[in-house]
């Protein structure tokens, strides 16, 4: 079959059209560093990336809720342990108050010390974090959770629930806690009771028997409560660096998966465009050479 000249211009322009676009092709991919530029380089691995990408996106937002809920569960645990050394000084008070050879003036004493004993407890129950959210109200962040009602008597306006933020994909954890339970619950008021015996140990002969022993109790009860809280807020903040140590095993993998698809191989890319440029060397001067024309110059 025979070969026209129009038709061999035709071949010859679209096999350099094809060479001038994978030439093209390869300086972008070179200029920007990317193996995929356009969707069509690699269309399944354009639809990987996008996934990986979407997934690390969700792994950099768990990495930033699991830093804010460990933060606020550390600041307070630490609060519910300065809590803890408090009480057990009270404990020790309350055991000396119930002796019956102390006298007035040790009561007084111990009253005193119990007064301010009671307001640092206060203070670390409405304890609050760097952004002024407090940290033992439950869910009512903006507002004191202990507060005095106005006539002396403290009570707790927070309430019982958990936030719960997600820190994997499936996983929520309790990031903040309630003091209601440690002060407030169904036997009555820590504060309360201690305030009843502070009076009794600021009264002249007042018999300890009585409201020495619910102290003792109250007491006793507190401490394991605040125990059961530290050991529950230790193991949430436990969870949470073996997630987030998890994560970031899972965003390492996926940044090499990532690297391999989208990433150019700098030495092959630089061979293959120096290829490309020989190909369309030899096809200008080969062509120009059968032609006897000068097409080319005017490309």
């Amino acid at each position: 079959m025979r070969v026209s000249s129009g038709q061999l211009n035709q071949y010859v322009l679209a096999g350099l059209s094809r060479q001038g676009d994978a030439y093209a092709t390869l300086i972008q991919q070179m200029s920007s560093g990317n193996r995929i530029t356009k969707p069509s380089d690699d269309p399944l691995g354009t639809v990987t990336l996008l996934g990986l990408n979407r997934e690390q996106s969700n792994l950099d937002q768990y990495g930033k809720n699991i830093e804010s809920t460990s933060s606020s569960l550390e600041q307070a645990e630490s609060y519910l342990d300065s809590s803890f050394n408090v009480l057990m000084r009270v404990q020790d008070l309350v055991l000396s108050g119930n002796n019956g050879s102390a006298t007035d003036a040790d009561r007084l004493a111990y009253a005193s010390e119990l007064k301010s004993l009671r307001d640092n407890l206060v203070d670390f129950a409405n304890a609050q974090d760097g952004d002024g959210h407090y940290l033992m109200a439950g869910s009512q962040v903006d507002q004191p959770p202990v507060v005095d009602d106005g006539s002396g008597n403290l009570i707790y306006q927070g309430d019982g629930l958990i936030r719960q933020v997600q820190v994997a994909k499936g996983v929520s954890m309790g990031a903040n806690i309630s003091v209601e339970g440690i002060y407030f619950d169904a036997g009555g008021s820590f504060f309360q009771d201690l305030d009843s015996y502070i009076t009794a140990l600021e009264t002249p002969g007042t018999d300890m028997s009585t409201v020495g022993g619910t102290m003792t109790n109250r007491v006793s009860h507190t401490v394991d409560t605040i125990n059961r809280n530290l050991t529950d807020v230790g193991g949430r903040i436990s969870s949470l660096q073996s997630l987030d140590t998890a994560r970031q095993d899972v965003s390492l993998a996926n940044d090499k998966i990532i690297g391999e698809i989208k990433d150019l191989d700098y030495a092959d890319a630089a061979d293959r465009a120096n290829q490309i440029q020989l190909a369309l060397t030899a096809t200008q001067k080969t062509y120009s050479q059968l032609s006897q024309l000068s097409l080319f110059d005017y490309l």
